[in-house]
């Protein structure tokens, strides 16, 4: 008997109980003969409209040998799967304090604890279920809470997200990320399925797991902990300020995400080594998900069988020196106003895991150059936050406008359509307010998005800005032991330090560098 691989087995998307009996028919071969099958990956394939199906690879033992002709492969491990050859090489003192209780720093005091060392993380927000009644009172009543919002908090950014687990990056720490979710009681299916969400609801479900577990291995959890400065003496890490009070950090973990701009500036008063990089900034649209149903499935699917439907979009403008394209698609989904600073207003998309809701929004951003200076780009975003908060009222309305006005250079004569946004729209002609270049990119794309999804003008809303796709800086660090090039015992995570994108990455890379821990007698 030997093992196999099979690749691209097309199932219909209501034949998925019957994946052995279509494998054995496409290899000619009694079912009886296909052995402890196993589904490895699935994907939904949409490129046919009204003929959706699933595509699957699959290992198997078969009783008979295959021919190269029947499409099986003998089996061979995936290299992904390889663990990390720097594992236990990097020296450490027992106590490590992790900043930021987001993905990145969760799964590096999680893996920390069950590898032996002793963690104090520190989150300047609440635990997830406070958060929730912080930001349903910012919605009703719009006074920001710097500290508790849908960017900080216990789970980061993510938690108030669609809860994407997909990532193009998959290896030894994205599969080991996704088999502790599991292991957290989430589905098994994130670890198969291409494109994988929780959703909020489920978010917090883990959440509250993955702080049960860290307080079962006796990590110390600390909400509402700031991180108010650092000591730095020679180059090297010596002590972290929380609340006014200075703490002994020998080795020092940030994990604080890509909206902490006041880290940042704090490193940077420091002299610890950042440099700026390229990100990306525009809009949410939001369209009626029944439009997006029929143009990407078609007329005669049922959504409630292949869930809602995405899109995946991109359009060179601007003679193909820029480009506009899609980012952060919820199907089913809400908006959220998202910022970190008083006074100032971005978007963001959520959903629950179900993605039933009636409205489906996405970001439409286009790439920002590195700026040339080290806070260009974090100023850039705040300006346009800045003044969407002044467009809007002043008090968390978002300036919005139809995207067929937009195109057409005009505030809407009409009432705008309905829209998901808690705290309201206020009629917007964004272009007398938001970057020209950014905004005749955005038209050009929506004109290419109109060929390819018949409607995406018509019948979409543009609420205004989204700027925080990613950061606009980076704290360089060593590739191999993921410390600051120049302040040693300062270890830098996740989307803060501009080298992860997403739930999965960032968690793997606290992952990453927890495996790369060693116990030391130095300290």
């Amino acid at each position: 008997m030997m093992r196999y691989r099979f690749r691209e087995l097309a199932v219909p998307v209501s034949k998925q109980d019957d994946v052995p009996l279509l494998l054995a028919k496409v290899l000619r071969i009694h079912v009886e003969e296909i052995r402890n099958l196993v589904v490895e990956r699935y994907s939904l394939d949409c490129r046919k409209r009204n003929f959706p199906k699933y595509s699957y690879t699959v290992s198997f033992d078969c009783t008979r040998r295959l021919s190269l002709k029947s499409g099986a492969v003998p089996f061979t491990e995936l290299p992904e799967n390889e663990r990390d050859p720097l594992e236990n090489t990097l020296p450490l003192p027992k106590k490590i304090h992790v900043v930021g209780a987001g993905p990145a720093g969760l799964f590096a005091a999680y893996t920390l604890l069950r590898r032996g060392f002793s963690v104090v993380l520190h989150e300047q927000g609440k635990p997830v279920a406070e958060r929730f009644r912080d930001i349903r009172k910012f919605f009703r009543d719009r006074e920001f809470n710097r500290h508790s919002n849908v960017l900080f908090g216990e789970g980061g950014a993510g938690a108030f997200s669609d809860g994407k687990l997909n990532t193009r990056t998959r290896n030894f720490f994205t599969v080991k990320v996704l088999e502790d979710m599991i292991d957290c009681k989430m589905p098994r299916e994130i670890l198969t399925f291409a494109k994988p969400h929780l959703g909020t609801d489920r978010l917090s479900i883990l959440l509250k797991e993955i702080r049960n577990r860290i307080a079962m291995l006796h990590g110390e959890f600390r909400f509402n902990s700031f991180l108010e400065d650092i000591e730095i003496v020679g180059g090297e890490i010596r002590k972290a300020k929380f609340n006014g009070i200075w703490e002994e950090t020998p080795a020092l973990v940030l994990a604080t995400g890509h909206s902490a701009r006041d880290i940042y500036e704090m490193l940077a008063r420091h002299g610890v080594l950042l440099e700026p990089k390229a990100f990306a900034m525009g809009v949410r649209v939001e369209h009626p998900q029944k439009l997006i149903n029929e143009r990407q499935l078609g007329n005669n699917v049922d959504p409630r069988i292949t869930g809602s439907a995405e899109y995946a979009l991109t359009a060179k403008t601007l003679q193909n020196t820029s480009a506009a394209y899609s980012f952060c698609m919820c199907p089913g989904g809400v908006l959220v106003p998202c910022a970190s600073e008083p006074e100032t207003l971005a978007t963001n998309g959520m959903s629950h895991s179900h993605r039933r809701g009636p409205y489906a929004n996405g970001a439409i951003v286009v790439p920002v150059k590195a700026s040339e200076t080290l806070f260009g780009g974090l100023e850039k975003q705040r300006s346009l936050e800045k003044a969407a908060f002044e467009c809007g009222g002043k008090n968390y309305t978002a300036p919005a406008q139809s995207i067929k006005a937009f195109i057409e250079g005009k505030l809407d004569s009409s009432p705008l359509s309905s829209t998901t946004y808690p705290c309201g729209l206020l009629p917007s002609n964004l272009h007398e307010w938001f970057d020209k270049e950014i905004a005749e990119s955005l038209a050009e794309g929506f004109l290419n998005f109109e060929k390819k999804i018949p409607g995406f003008i018509n019948e979409g809303l543009i609420i205004a800005p989204e700027t925080r796709t990613s950061s606009p800086l980076r704290i360089p660090r060593h590739p191999d032991t993921l410390e600051s090039l120049n302040t040693r015992g300062l270890f830098l995570l996740g989307e803060g330090a501009g080298y992860s994108g997403g739930i999965v990455t960032s968690a793997a890379d606290g992952m990453r560098f927890a495996y790369r821990a060693k116990l030391s007698e130095k300290f």
